[in-house]
């Protein structure tokens, strides 16, 4: 499997857009629980979103990104094929025994 970076632009910020929010998270949280969906990442002014899907190939990737139930509202969409995607695991704090 292979890693591509999606840059995504959304259009200006209407009603509507915001309506199809909590579809999108719950898209975006299975996604990632699935594992196909490496990062997701919003600008502060949530113009810009960027993440990385892991696919077959870039095809794939694209039909993922195309899924998205906010899709409609990307003026622009670009993908990078990346050679590796390195990311730290979340980590638990130590167990203490007192």
């Amino acid at each position: 499997m292979s890693s591509y970076l999606f840059r995504l632009e959304f259009a200006e910020f209407t009603e509507a857009l915001m309506a199809g929010i909590p579809a999108h998270r719950a898209h975006i949280d299975k996604l990632m629980q699935d594992g196909i969906l490496l990062s997701y990442c919003v600008s502060e002014k949530r113009d810009f979103t960027w993440c990385v899907v892991k696919a077959a190939n870039e095809l794939e990737a694209m039909d993922i990104i195309v899924s998205f139930p906010l899709y409609r509202f990307y003026i622009d969409v670009t993908c990078h094929p990346l050679l590796f995607h390195y990311n730290m695991a979340p980590t638990l704090p130590g167990i203490s025994l007192n």
